[in-house]
């Protein structure tokens, strides 16, 4: 059928007709849904099967205006059959793009999405970030600040399921719709607002908002001085949890919060903001002695600085023992100052797990991490070091559950995701290796870690056709970053003519730690044991997993009586003999043990 002829036909037949008016009902049909399903508390999956259903049945209404036709005496089959393979094929078509759609817009369909709950609990809630209205880009830190301080006031009700502060700020200066928003977070609520600051004068606009429809629940305007500005943020958690009880029957109990010097708070916020960054910590640890020595009683300037001077150890190049007994000293005594002020903060119960563990007490800081959860289950930092810790020992598969724990609850955290990488290489899961660099590409592209986590895993089990694949792409894609590996690889695997100059260079530029897996591939005792003793304390934990988690080159020195030595040194026995033996370690009596 010539084309002038099939478009005459579908004129005769109706089809244009039939088709226009389907979509005109049917557009209107989508329109009644989305307002009237989530006025009936339906799920989110309801209205887009819905939506389905609609498309779906608009190829086969056009078929059947195409095949029957309406006359006088009633409905009647056309026998014409001339153009119906190409309207057929034309409705397949439409049926196959319409079920695309649909499977495509789930998240275990999109490849490379971060993962998100399927569908949002009624009592869950995001804090999006504060915009700055300043203008001024450098007063981001306290529009940032303010976003965050409001998160952890929320967080303490009870009843409210509280998205973490990595994954809303993954949405900072994006904008978008607020109900895919909603989605990717999993949540039926959001609050958003903007922040303008003007000397010791603060303005805050805030809204919150239903994910289902965009409505808006609650909004108000204050204006404030800035030392009140700790009663301004459990103000508007006391008008939020108002508004929330109304539509939920959830109550926000806020306690009251002492007021602070502005100047403190101030130096408190970029010294956070730097902080997590992961910028400049020195001057993040500036800031926040400076907020602490205007404001001594100010329990959270304290533990913020204490968690400061520990990540500090992994983003100061060239460490050195005297630096790392400075770090572990201001990190022990600012943790002991925040829990001398407020003792059930779960920052504080954070800061003291860490600084147990920078002293060889695991068990001590795993019980102090697990308090620490139960005062604020939403508090994702400190899951992070939880997992790491489980890791460190041995119980690889607790951490494996405490860090998808984690990621399910903060899935933009890519620190979290790290603990995925690790504890799936110690596991020799290569699907699971996989899927967290693939993660923290997405997330963190510029963090080494997602540059370098897959050659890792194929360095810590000597598969070297593989790694000098791996590397190759590296040096392709961040040629800066496969600088030390270039001789670092080679040499690991035992290939004639290493320069002894480049080689102690690669080790020098290595990031922190890094050079520990090369030298368990070669099999250098002595060179591990000097390299690990020149990082310090935070390094040192790795010991044992790092040995551990490399087959067969590890598992042959953990048999070693210099690895022993260094095992005891760094507390791994104690841990075991209170908490249970890792896999393949046993005690030998009740001063020695082996690991095979």
């Amino acid at each position: 059928m010539k084309i002038d002829n099939f478009f005459a036909e579908l004129k005769r037949r109706k089809v244009f007709k039939v088709g226009a008016a389907y979509l005109i009902v049917a557009w209107l049909a989508v329109q009644a849904a989305s307002i009237g399903f989530p006025a009936f508390d339906a799920p989110p999956w309801a209205l887009r099967i819905f939506i389905l259903i609609a498309l779906l049945g608009f190829p086969i209404a056009v078929v059947m205006a195409w095949v029957f036709d309406i006359t006088r005496e009633g409905v009647k089959l056309d026998s014409q059959t001339s153009g119906s393979k190409g309207l057929f094929g034309v409705a397949a078509l439409l049926i196959v793009l319409a079920l695309g759609w649909y499977f495509y817009g789930q998240p275990s369909f999109r490849k490379g999405d971060v993962t998100t709950p399927a569908v949002a609990d009624r009592n869950s809630i995001a804090v999006l970030p504060f915009a700055n209205m300043s203008g001024k880009a450098d007063q981001d830190y306290f529009s940032d600040g303010m976003t965050e301080e409001l998160l952890n006031v929320l967080a303490k009700v009870p009843q409210l399921k509280v998205v973490a502060r990595t994954s809303v700020f993954e949405f900072k200066g994006k904008g978008g719709d607020v109900r895919e928003i909603g989605r990717k977070l999993g949540v039926s609520n959001i609050v958003e607002g903007s922040v303008r600051r003007d000397r010791e004068q603060v303005r805050v606009t805030a809204q919150l908002v239903r994910v289902a429809d965009g409505f808006h629940i609650w909004s108000e305007t204050y204006d404030r001085k800035l030392e009140s500005v700790f009663a301004l943020q459990d103000e508007i958690a006391r008008r939020i949890g108002a508004a929330l009880k109304l539509s939920l029957g959830v109550s926000a109990p806020v306690a009251a919060r002492a007021p602070i010097d502005p100047e403190a708070y101030d130096e408190y916020l970029k010294g956070r903001a730097l902080m997590r960054q992961r910028g400049d910590l020195p001057s993040a640890i500036a800031h926040l002695k400076a907020a602490v020595a205007k404001a001594p009683e100010f329990a959270a300037g304290w533990s913020s600085l204490s968690l400061t001077y520990e990540v500090s150890f992994w983003y100061t190049t060239h460490m050195t023992p005297a630096l790392a007994a400075e770090f572990l000293s201001g990190q022990a005594a600012a943790a002991e100052r925040a829990a001398a002020l407020e003792p059930d903060a779960a920052t504080t119960e954070h800061a003291l797990g860490n600084v147990a563990r920078a002293q060889f007490h695991y068990a001590d800081a795993e019980r102090h991490y697990l308090r620490a959860m139960q005062i604020d289950p939403s508090y994702s930092d400190v899951r992070e070091d939880y997992s790491e810790v489980l890791y460190e020992v041995g119980r690889l598969e607790d951490s494996m559950r405490a860090g998808r724990q984690l990621v399910t609850l903060d899935p933009y955290f890519g620190i979290g995701w790290n603990r995925i990488l690790r504890t799936a290489m110690a596991l020799d899961r290569r699907a699971e290796v996989e899927e967290a660099v693939r993660q923290l590409r997405a997330i963190s592209p510029d963090n080494f870690i997602s540059k370098l986590g897959l050659l890792d895993y194929l360095v810590a089990y000597r598969r070297a056709d593989e790694a000098r694949a791996e590397l190759g792409e590296i040096e392709a894609r961040w040629p800066k970053d496969a600088v030390f590996a270039q001789t670092l690889l080679p040499w690991a695997l035992g290939e004639p003519g290493i320069d002894q100059g480049r080689l102690r260079a690669a080790i020098a530029d290595a990031p922190p730690g890094e050079a520990a897996g090369y030298f368990i591939a070669r099999q250098d005792i002595d060179g591990l044991n000097a390299y690990i003793e020149t990082l310090g304390a935070i390094p040192q934990q790795y010991y044992f997993i790092d040995l551990y988690g490399s087959r067969p080159a590890g598992h042959a020195m953990l048999r070693d009586p210099r690895v022993k030595a260094m095992i005891v040194g760094y507390g791994f026995p104690a841990y075991w003999r209170e908490k249970g033996w890792p896999s393949g370690c046993r005690p030998l009596g009740e001063t020695d043990f082996e690991c095979d």
